[in-house]
């Protein structure tokens, strides 16, 4: 009756409804499990989920801070040099935790995969949702850090999730692509390990952008992780906040690179099961 647009109107149904809150329930117990297999065994157990990123950020100030002595800023301490660099390399794992493990994630999960009644969407979503988890305890070990330091960060704070949101759909749309192509090609996870690499060195996740000469910064732009990254910065400390245009382009990119890869996703997945 209604054609086209029939299918539509059946999203509002109570099965679809049904359906829609079946697939989150198990994209979120696929991501509680993701995250809980790293210390499995474990002896500090869940606790590791906060010790790791503060870890982390204990390394980073002595390794950058003390013997590197690198900065944001002439007169920055290590302490507020640290922070900055933990916000971009948060960003950083997130990225580089869905993306490695997209490229074989079929692979690890093909006893889900061959079942026909399993919705292998979840398999990308529940990654990302995972390295989400990590990535937002590290923002919360900052926000408190700094709140001991006497240095608290301002009120635009609240709108950091909302800035995250274009980079979230650019990982996400990524993933759902390597995570196709990785069924197929067992090569595809050795590129993406290169790739990683070579984007935290040609991002501003390890050196200010004002570092590097006017005619080169451009061209970081096209590395998605350069804007979410200075935009995180900008809410936490206060530094330069990209262009508007800047951000426009970057979220109108993110949106249809995840149309792009969830449509590639949904076109090849039924060849998973013969791959695998």
């Amino acid at each position: 009756m209604f054609g086209r647009g029939g299918r539509l109107f059946n999203c509002f149904t109570p099965a679809c409804r049904r359906t829609l809150i079946d697939r989150a329930e198990l994209t979120l117990s696929l991501a509680r499990r993701e995250v809980e297999s790293r210390y499995h065994g474990a002896m500090l157990g869940r606790l590791w989920v906060f010790l790791a990123p503060f870890l982390m950020l204990m390394v980073y100030t002595f390794v950058f801070g003390h013997i590197l002595r690198a900065r944001w800023g002439a007169a920055q301490d290590n302490t507020s040099f640290a922070l900055t660099l933990f916000a971009g390399l948060l960003l950083n794992g997130m990225f580089g935790e869905s993306l490695s493990r997209a490229a074989v994630v079929m692979h690890n999960h093909s006893n889900y995969v061959k079942k026909l009644v399993f919705p292998t969407e979840v398999l990308p979503l529940s990654l990302v949702a995972a390295s989400l988890v990590n990535s937002g305890i590290g923002y919360l070990i900052i926000v408190v850090a700094m709140l001991l330091l006497n240095h608290p960060p301002g009120l635009w704070v609240v709108f950091l999730p909302l800035s995250l949101l274009p980079f979230l759909l650019c990982v996400t749309g990524l993933t759902f692509m390597i995570a196709a192509f990785g069924a197929y090609f067992r090569d595809v996870n050795q590129i993406v390990q290169f790739l990683l690499v070579l984007l935290l060195f040609l991002s501003p996740v390890l050196y200010p952008m004002t570092s590097l000469p006017e005619d080169v910064r451009h061209y970081l732009l096209l590395n998605p992780l350069t804007i979410p990254v200075e935009m995180v910065r900008a809410l936490l400390f206060g530094t330069p906040m990209p262009p508007t245009a800047q951000i426009a382009a970057y979220s109108l990119a993110s949106v249809l690179l995840l149309i792009c890869g969830v449509w590639l996703f949904l076109r090849v997945r039924g060849g998973f099961a013969d791959v695998l």
